[in-house]
């Protein structure tokens, strides 16, 4: 996505409707692929409930702010944007499709195959009303079961493509646009939460010995696993931040937005013993007659539904036989990230290393890097990086799109 140019260099523009914070992040691209973050500009949240629009008019304003935030921060001008988007709407599935190659190409895989394909992933069933958001590739087989990562060229009679589907329900995929789209902005293109996440905070290592990324959001929690370089599963769980604050807010009867910043200032879900008896005095404030509580009570209302949480996701992965598939670790991002204790309690339920994520591999501004809570939208400049270069290469005579990263889907298919 091209919105002015620098010595050369692109610059792109992603979005991220949050439950809670809505983000736009800005950041120039070098001819060689490196991104350097030239800022991201944030406001609150309004109108979305578990990632979804529920109220247009306020989610719209509330987009409108953070895009005018980033350009006020950067200096550019923003005309098209690339969105991430979640859900527990959001379905995936792995899928396989067949082709043959031609007898009078002497059965060599060439660019029209995989072509030929994609076509096949694109056009597979779906629920009713849903709309494909991803097709990606998680590798190929050729004659006889062999696998292979890269067929261009190679010969062989048939030639299957492994591909992990990202739906989602179509109404909820286009109001999500429709916030950005009617404010005379192009949305360019769309991907998975979750994907994007991955893209910010695992290196190439990472994607190939098998690693768990969750993205503890607000509304929902994206999980999703790789393996060889590729998605091998996803899921959106509909369990995030929003569920702490609230149990707070009825175990110990204050206030919701006390009950908030009392998480975000003190909330911690392992007590140290030293806390055991430490008491916490909220202030009283105008409808509020203020309130006294062991530290203790806190952390095991959090802990209470931060393990569930965790368990949910460790039975998920279990049922569908993945965790054999994650050599590696579990990567724990998104602003949930930040509560004290999350490692150890991660430790205790997972059956793998826990670590908490960053995004990589940016220049400029490193700061905002540190704050997993713009891991989606970091990530989601690394979508589009990656979808604008392959761009070029296709109008350079290369092809369309390469799929180890998915296929780019224009916000069209869902406003169509």
């Amino acid at each position: 996505m091209i919105m002015r140019r620098t010595s050369n260099n692109e610059i792109l523009i992603a979005t991220d409707l949050g439950t809670q914070k809505m983000t736009v992040a800005v950041a120039e691209m070098a001819e060689d692929g490196s991104l350097t973050l030239l800022g991201v500009g944030e406001s609150a949240s309004a109108g979305v409930r578990k990632a979804e629009v529920t109220d247009f008019g306020h989610a719209q304003a509330a987009a409108r702010m953070a895009l005018a935030e980033a350009e006020r921060r950067t200096q550019a001008e923003i005309t098209e944007v690339y969105m991430s988007m979640s859900g527990t709407h959001l379905c995936s599935r792995n899928e396989s499709v067949r082709g043959a190659t031609l007898e009078e190409n002497d059965h060599r895989v060439t660019e029209t195959t995989l072509d030929e394909l994609t076509a096949l992933a694109s056009n597979l069933p779906l629920n009713r009303d849903h709309a494909i958001l991803h097709e990606l590739l998680r590798g190929y087989s050729l004659d006889r079961g062999v696998g292979s990562p890269s067929p261009l060229g190679v010969h062989t009679e048939q030639i299957e493509a492994h591909y992990h589907l990202v739906t989602g329900k179509r109404t909820k995929l286009q109001s999500a646009v429709q916030c950005v789209a009617d404010q005379k902005i192009r949305v360019k293109g769309c991907t998975f939460s979750g994907y994007a996440s991955g893209l910010a905070v695992l290196g190439e290592e990472s994607r190939k010995r098998g690693t768990v990324v969750v993205d503890l959001g607000a509304g929902v929690t994206d999980v999703v696993v790789w393996r060889d370089g590729a998605v091998v599963h996803s899921a959106v769980h509909g369990v995030g931040g929003d569920h702490l604050t609230q149990d707070l807010s009825i175990g110990l009867e204050i206030p919701y937005a006390r009950a908030e910043k009392l998480k975000k200032e003190m909330g911690a879900v392992v007590i140290e013993e030293e806390d055991k008896e430490a008491r916490i005095t909220l202030a009283r404030e105008i409808s509020f007659d203020g309130r006294t509580f062991y530290k203790e009570a806190m952390v095991q209302i959090l802990q209470a539904r931060m393990a569930e949480t965790l368990t949910i996701i460790r039975d998920d992965l279990e049922e569908q036989n993945l965790w054999g598939a994650v050599e590696a670790e579990v990567v724990f991002t998104g602003g949930g990230a930040r509560m004290r204790g999350l490692s150890r309690l991660a430790g205790e339920i997972l059956p793998r290393p826990v670590r908490m994520g960053r995004a990589r591999d940016f220049l400029g501004e490193q700061s905002d890097l540190e704050r997993p809570e713009f891991s989606t939208v970091l990530g989601t400049l690394k979508y589009a990086a990656e979808t604008e270069r392959q761009e070029a290469r296709r109008t350079q005579g290369w092809r369309k799109l390469q799929k180890s990263f998915g296929k780019m889907v224009s916000a069209m298919r869902f406003l169509g």
